[in-house]
């Protein structure tokens, strides 16, 4: 459990911080490409104005110089100086049938047809200019289409190299996954601190709490055994007593047992939660082992008049397992014994093996009893849980039956499952992995 909730803790505080950082780089780099577009718009909408004005005087200073009896057929000046262009600017001037007016000449190393027929495209959604990219010659550039203000038909397009900004944002992604990367390294190394600084109180109080709990255990074991024999004594006397007396007797025998099945399993969780989980290693007949469980609980079934049927030919008569002998017998007793609790008058319980995965084995313990709701089913294996407390108190229960079973089945690493269906009944599926296997012979 504590490993458990470390790893948990681990994974949470590295989320955690390595969501922040991403966060942090994302952030970044949408504020950079954020930036870099900013001022090659504004440098564009600069350049495309200077242009628009200068083409607009250059026209005026033409028609004023020319004769005023003399028709004016186009809106085209004498020359269109672009010295106001920066050396990654170029401009086209166009009529309504694309043949160009004027463009940036030497400056322009774009005006070629396949440029022109690239970026002929209408200003839309009566937007004043349509800006858009394109990749021409290994280069990329920003290009903005708008049409010349009171000069119908002349359109303006107005381009930018910007391969300089687009291999910075290509060089910062790469920069910033990087970085990412090895923040998220620091980000599970710092988990992995917190985490364990996060468990040092929770690690305390879970040792005192198992250290309580085995000592109240063995405290309260002598004061059960005396009361016990004293019940002992006094049942020899039974018949002498009242009724009343005897049911009394009855009721307190009961509470006494049931208290010493509960000091048991508390015990038996301490060590189990130890460092030490198997108390002993030893060659047994996991067939046999079955079959004897079954017998313990013969008693039990028949006085509900339930069969257990018992299904274990997968399990070949004569060969050794190797675990914790004891512990698998408890095991399968406490799984027994909950399907003949829970399961109806006449009824039936099927235990099942069979071979699963490499060396592994499968045991299933099916009832025909309430079942369990769905969604009691994540908790069952969880201490002190009962489903139907009033039902479990009744027949005796005290809820850690089946988290020692989950316990015994973790030890030998392999897994404890159970599927329920209300008032069909439960199947309880024990998978132990590789088990060691040897032969008698």
């Amino acid at each position: 459990m504590i490993r458990e909730t470390r790893k948990t803790l681990f994974f949470i505080y590295s989320a955690i911080i390595g969501s922040i950082l991403i966060i942090m780089a994302v952030s970044f780099y949408l504020m950079l490409s954020g930036v870099l577009a900013r001022d090659e718009h504004i440098r564009l909408e600069a350049a495309s104005a200077k242009a628009q004005t200068e083409w607009q005087r250059r026209i005026m200073n033409r028609i004023e110089g020319n004769n005023a009896n003399r028709e004016i057929r186009d809106n085209r000046p004498h020359r269109m100086e672009w010295e106001f262009l920066q050396s990654n600017q170029a401009a086209v001037v166009s009529d309504q049938n694309g043949q160009i007016l004027s463009q940036s000449l030497g400056r322009n190393p774009l005006v070629t047809e396949g440029f022109m027929s690239e970026i002929k495209i209408p200003a839309t959604n009566n937007k004043p200019y349509f800006l858009k990219h394109m990749e021409m010659d290994s280069r990329s550039y920003a290009v903005i289409s708008m049409d010349m203000e009171n000069i119908r038909g002349i359109k303006l397009y107005m381009a930018e190299d910007v391969s300089n900004q687009k291999h910075l944002l290509a060089e910062m992604r790469w920069l910033l996954g990087g970085v990412s990367i090895l923040l998220l390294v620091v980000a599970s190394i710092i988990g992995y601190i917190l985490s364990g600084r996060a468990m040092i109180p929770i690690t305390r109080s879970y040792e005192r709490q198992k250290a309580f709990t085995a000592d109240a255990s063995h405290e309260l074991r002598t004061p059960l055994s005396v009361l016990q024999a004293s019940m002992e004594i006094l049942e020899e006397q039974k018949q002498q007593l009242p009724s009343i007396h005897q049911v009394v007797m009855g009721h307190m025998k009961d509470e006494i047992h049931r208290m010493i099945r509960l000091t048991e399993n508390l015990l038996l969780l301490a060590r189990n939660d130890s460092a030490i989980p198997l108390s002993q290693l030893e060659l047994f007949d996991l067939r046999q082992t079955i079959v004897n469980a079954i017998d313990r609980m013969q008693l039990a079934a028949q006085a509900k008049q339930i069969v257990i049927k018992a299904h274990v030919d997968g399990l070949k008569e004569g060969l050794s397992y190797k675990g914790d002998a004891d512990q698998i017998s408890q095991l399968l007793y406490i799984l027994l014994d909950n399907a003949v609790k829970f399961s109806d008058m006449e009824g039936s319980v099927i235990v099942q093996s069979r071979s699963y995965a490499k060396r592994g084995i499968e045991i299933t313990i099916t009832d025909k009893g309430c079942g369990i709701p769905a969604q009691d089913i994540p908790h069952v294996f969880e201490r002190f849980y009962r489903v139907d407390k009033a039902r479990s108190r009744e027949s005796g229960g005290t809820g850690l039956g089946l988290s020692i079973a989950s316990r015994i089945v973790h030890n030998h690493g392999g897994e404890l499952a159970v599927t329920s269906t209300m008032d069909q009944g439960s199947i309880f599926i024990i998978r132990i992995p590789e088990m060691e296997l040897l032969s008698d012979s």
